[in-house]
């Protein structure tokens, strides 16, 4: 139905390179199933996606692009994610975050159940390569499995979806850039479980934010001040320790 390609045009500059989309006639008889707002935020993904159906553009640009309010055009988007054509899916949205954990503007997959989609995307911006990869592809997800594994006292069935690593990946790369290990997830999550008897409490969230408090085994028990080391309680009271 939409055909993307590379090719040549001509205008009053001159020869200059350039890429196509090209829009079946078919679409015609679908056009009366788009809101008007859907049908321009749709056509603006349609400019800019590569040949394979793939675009990330911002929300920012979207609005750009189409003179519609940022409210208009997320409206737009969630409406465009749930319509069909011939039981297909016309768009589908692919969160996308940075080595860092930092959210980045979405991906979006232009009539998904019809294009084979690589899992991996090169994303090319002003004076950088990146390249996407998939969860299971990052090393920071061993301490998020580890944490459900604890948190529930088995493996789920249900697999990590995209949303949900979208949601910790922050928080679960923190940890990994702190040095943390599965062994320390572990252990600390137990510990919040025993400690806390409401467990909707403990989250990924949470446990980072206790991480050196309630989540530490060392926390709240006595310290000799000029070693650092654990104390008996019989010892506590001692002059060294005041």
């Amino acid at each position: 139905m939409i055909t993307v390609f590379n090719g040549k045009s001509f205008g009053l500059s001159g020869e200059r390179s350039s890429g196509f989309v090209q829009i079946d006639r078919l679409l015609v008889d679908h056009i009366a199933s788009f809101t008007p707002s859907g049908f321009v935020v749709f056509m603006a993904i349609v400019m800019h996606v590569d040949n394979n159906g793939y675009c990330w553009p911002s929300v920012k640009r979207l609005v750009e692009c189409t003179g519609l309010s940022e409210t208009t055009v997320k409206t737009a988007l969630h409406y465009l994610t749930g319509m069909r054509i011939n039981d297909k899916r016309i768009l589908a949205i692919n969160p996308r975050t940075s080595p860092s954990g930092r959210t980045s503007s979405n991906g979006y997959k232009l009539f998904p159940d019809s294009i084979d989609h690589a899992s991996e995307r090169t994303v090319v911006t002003a004076g950088s390569t990146k390249t996407e990869k998939a969860k299971e592809e990052d090393p920071a997800y061993p301490l998020y499995k580890t944490f459900k594994q604890a948190r529930y006292g088995f493996v789920p069935e249900a697999p990590i979806t995209d949303k949900e690593w979208k949601d910790v990946r922050l928080t679960i790369w923190q940890m990994h850039k702190a040095g943390i290990t599965q062994q320390d997830v572990e252990q600390r999550t137990l510990l919040l479980l025993k400690k806390w008897t409401n467990q909707d409490m403990v989250t990924v969230r949470s446990l980072w934010k206790h991480w050196d408090s309630h989540a530490n085994p060392l926390f709240g028990k006595p310290i000799n001040v000029s070693t650092g080391l654990l104390v008996n309680a019989e010892g506590w009271f001692d002059d060294d320790n005041g």
